[in-house]
């Protein structure tokens, strides 16, 4: 497998009709094939922002190899499209959050490990963190262009809503990590 091949399967994907479903569907055929999935994209760092975790980018379609060193955090956030997670190594837990009259309302809380599958959709909004020992790597797969699309996060403590900054995401990742939950109701 090579990261073309991937590509190919996605891009073909999202010009169904429902591309979330679609786009999940190939990663049901591939959470078989994790290892296989790892060394495709090992050449990725996967660490380091979106920028060096990103291989593939179109308007209608993103593709990253994001890795979470253990301990790490998010603060909440969105990414203004739908998502879907194809966890290859190490463990994840996902608090998922409706916003609601402008505030964020826990939904549910989910834990995934390799082969596991997360879909969010558009309106969600989630804080993953790296439990464990060992960091998380994932194919994450975007129903459009998060580097474009209006996306915002939360500040881990106070749940003040900010547009996506990347530096000022930064700083709140820290402060989350260091948290012992987050967001703090």
């Amino acid at each position: 497998m090579k990261p073309h091949e991937l590509v190919a399967k996605f891009s073909a994907a999202v010009t169904t009709g429902d591309s979330m479903a679609a786009g999940r569907a190939v990663l049901e055929e591939l959470k078989a094939h994790t290892a296989e999935v790892d060394e495709a994209l090992r050449y990725i760092s996967g660490v380091g922002g979106n920028a060096r975790q990103v291989f593939f980018r179109s308007p209608d379609l993103t593709l990253l190899k994001v890795c979470f060193p253990a301990g790490r955090r998010t603060p909440p956030h969105d990414h203004g499209t739908w998502a879907t997670i194809l966890l290859l190594s190490g463990e994840e837990k996902n608090t998922l959050y409706r916003v609601e009259n402008g505030r964020l309302r826990k939904a549910s809380e989910v834990t995934i490990k390799p082969g596991s599958i997360l879909s969010m959709r558009a309106e969600t909004a989630h804080v993953v963190e790296c439990v464990g020992n060992t960091p998380t790597i994932g194919l994450h797969v975007y129903g459009g262009d998060i580097f474009e699309l209006p996306r915002r996060m939360w500040h881990p403590q106070t749940l003040e809503e900010h547009r996506l900054d990347w530096t000022l995401y930064e700083n709140f990742a820290h402060i989350a990590s260091k948290a012992p939950a987050a967001p703090v109701p």
